[in-house]
């Protein structure tokens, strides 16, 4: 009797909706997508190069002096300094019937061998510092020659045309030395190696 008794309320409860209602699924949540500068690119040796066959940093072939932010050395306004890391030097040369009118071509020279120099280097990792065999391997098809410099002496080159302009660069191994110490790029590059400024 008992139990009958209690069927009647438990009918009540469940019609009075005590029973737990159905748990509802959150809606999901909107994802916002993030514009992201993209990151640069980085070369073969890890960062942005200090230069290539039309640049050196953030000048470029053909600018000229003011454009570029250099300023010429006074007895030569056709020649500037771009930089000087340890006793290693990077000129700009423009014509010399021309000064300061459009780079012609850029020049570093390991001018001192002083520690804590930093020499600037391309994309492939190359640059003055680098071995013949070090050359020979970032470019196979590169020519070796040589040529005698009025004031440099004799000098062991190899050049590297640039497929895309008519840019070139021209290691340069002066005398006896087992690394390039010399280096020119540009349409102009691998002319003349010694007395730019003031000339013979």
């Amino acid at each position: 009797m008992r139990l009958t008794s209690l069927a009647p309320l438990a009918l009540v409860l469940v019609l009075a909706g005590c029973t737990p209602p159905p748990v509802a699924e959150p809606e999901p949540t909107p994802i916002v997508a993030e514009s992201a500068t993209p990151e640069p690119q980085p070369t073969s040796i890890g960062s942005v190069p200090d230069f290539g066959f039309t640049f050196m940093r953030d000048d470029e072939i053909g600018m000229d002096f003011a454009t570029a932010g250099l300023t010429s050395i006074d007895e030569c306004p056709w020649y500037a300094e771009v930089e000087n890391s340890g006793g290693i030097y990077t000129h700009a040369m423009t014509d010399p019937e021309a000064p300061g009118g459009a780079i012609l071509f850029f020049y570093t020279q390991v001018v001192l061998e002083e520690d804590g120099g930093t020499p600037p280097l391309n994309a492939e990792g190359v640059g003055v510092g680098s071995t013949l065999d070090e050359l020979l391997a970032a470019y196979p098809d590169a020519a070796v020659g040589s040529t005698n410099d009025l004031g440099a002496g004799d000098i062991a080159t190899v050049t590297v045309d640039d497929p895309s302009s008519d840019n070139e660069y021209v290691f340069g191994f002066s005398g006896e030395s087992t690394t390039a110490d010399l280096l020119q790029w540009g349409p102009d590059a691998g002319g003349q190696w010694s007395h730019l400024c003031l000339g013979f």
